[in-house]
């Protein structure tokens, strides 16, 4: 996979400073920008997202809409001027997704979340400085392989999936520990990446806990409280 892209500092800036009416000061508000997905030439559709990592966006959505599956799939990625456009050329077309993908669950550590939880309260600086940003980790074990901020909390799951497909990362092995709520669709988005386990500061919901049980997905909730709530577990489903 070959990936092409204008540099971070030919992209909008993620924030910019507004004065409010009622304020003496100027305060740091998210950018919103839009970037035009086209497949294989094509139009696909139009992503509203915060204008960093947008190579990983567009690979990442790739994956959690069931179109692509490996890098091998992909010939290229290019992303335009100013950000405003992603070519991505695949090698047969996308392809159709599966309805409810089965993922092979994994062993996991509970000090692993709690590492995750830790570094995000220190490495979140676009909601550090807006207030306006969702976050996404993706760590393998105990080790923190990045994360990913968007004012969009499912472009923030899409890019950290695309940095694991660009990077060539055994995604099978790895978790996402996510800032917003669990629903079917965001259960959905880790399934189809084959990523076995997803976690959050915040809770599921039911149609997000049926889907988790059906494709194997671990969901898990890890309170401000500290105390841990697992709503699913893929390895004892795989058991029974």
């Amino acid at each position: 996979m070959h990936v092409t892209h204008c540099p971070e500092t030919g992209l909008p800036p993620p924030a910019r400073r507004l004065k409010p009416l009622n304020g003496p000061v100027p305060v740091e508000i998210a950018s919103e920008h839009g970037m035009d997905l086209f497949i294989n030439g094509r139009f696909a559709l139009r992503m509203v997202c915060t204008p960093e990592h947008l190579a990983e966006l567009a690979a990442g959505h790739l994956v959690t809409e069931g179109w692509v599956r490996n890098q091998e799939d992909i010939r290229s990625i290019e992303i335009g001027p100013g950000g405003l456009r992603a070519d991505v050329a695949l090698e047969n077309g996308p392809a159709v997704p599966e309805e409810i993908p089965a993922v092979i669950p994994m062993q996991w550590e509970e000090s692993w979340l709690r590492r995750a939880a830790e570094r995000m309260r220190g490495e979140e600086p676009l909601y550090s400085r807006t207030h306006a940003a969702h976050g996404c980790y993706l760590g393998r074990r105990d080790e923190l392989l990045c994360c990913r901020e968007d004012i969009g909390r499912h472009n923030a799951v899409d890019k950290a999936v695309g940095y694991a497909l660009t990077e060539g990362l055994d995604r099978g092995s790895c978790y996402l520990f996510i800032t917003g709520r669990m629903p079917k669709d965001m259960v959905l988005k880790a399934a189809r990446a084959g990523i076995p386990l997803l976690a959050s500061k915040t809770y599921p919901t039911d149609e997000g806990i049926a889907l988790a049980k059906r494709a194997g997905v671990t969901l898990a909730t890890l309170r401000p409280d500290g105390s841990l709530l697992i709503w699913t577990d893929g390895v004892k489903n795989k058991k029974t």
